[in-house]
């Protein structure tokens, strides 16, 4: 037998140290997989709060401004600000009528007043518009009467200042118990009274009625009375 067959090692102390070197390797591995882990985790949090951020800041800057809320008044009024009624009359043909402001009757739900009420009729080549100082609105019978300083124009070119017109939707017709005066293609006329059928077509002066007729062929612009 030799001399170095005569020593020999435990077999515990023969595996201990590549074992202990494992070890912390697998250690140290697991710990950069836990950085990793968490480091990926706080970047995606991040960035969720970003989109969710972005989001509401997009929908926010998109969403419409709404419209002012009616204001109720102390004696329990209803008063709304830029009001816009609108419908067909009896032919199928679009109105609109609109207002600074408008004030709906307690007594009354379906007849509203108006400041600075305008009406539009049948948008287009055959639209009639009238104007006043003040109003007031009957939606049930789309009737709406106007007063202080009214004018009106018609399809054919005339337009007629009053300080009282009653213009009836349905029918297109207008009239008025004050005087009245008008201009257009064929001349001038006043009255004390009128009634303006079917959009101008066909047009009644009552009382102290004037008139002055501009004839085509005369060059120097005289009128006839």
């Amino acid at each position: 037998m030799s001399a170095e067959s005569g020593v020999s090692r435990p077999k515990g102390e023969i595996s201990w140290e590549p074992r202990r070197q494992m070890t912390l390797e697998s250690a140290r591995k697991r710990s950069a997989v836990i950085r990793v882990l968490r480091l990926t985790f706080l970047v995606l949090s991040a960035v969720i709060i970003a989109v969710v951020l972005l989001y509401i800041l997009v929908n926010a800057l998109r969403k419409d401004v709404p419209a002012p809320p009616p204001l109720v008044e102390a004696d329990g009024e209803v008063r709304m600000i830029n009001p816009r009624f609108s419908g067909r009359d009896s032919a199928g043909r679009p109105y609109v009528v609109i207002a600074d402001t408008a004030t709906r009757r307690t007594d009354e739900p379906e007849t509203t007043d108006l400041v600075n009420p305008r009406l539009d009729t049948a948008p287009g080549s055959d639209s009639s518009q009238v104007t006043a100082k003040r109003g007031v609105y009957q939606a049930d019978k789309k009737i709406l009467t106007l007063y202080d300083n009214v004018l009106f124009t018609t399809p054919n070119g005339y337009e007629y200042k009053t300080e009282h017109a009653r213009f009836f939707i349905d029918s297109d017709s207008i009239s008025g118990n004050q005087p009245v005066s008008g201009t257009g293609p064929m001349g001038s006329v006043s009255a004390d009274s009128y009634n303006i059928i079917e959009g101008g077509k066909k047009v009644t002066f009552i009382g102290n009625v004037v008139t002055h007729i501009e004839s085509a062929n005369d060059q120097s612009g005289d009128s006839h009375e």
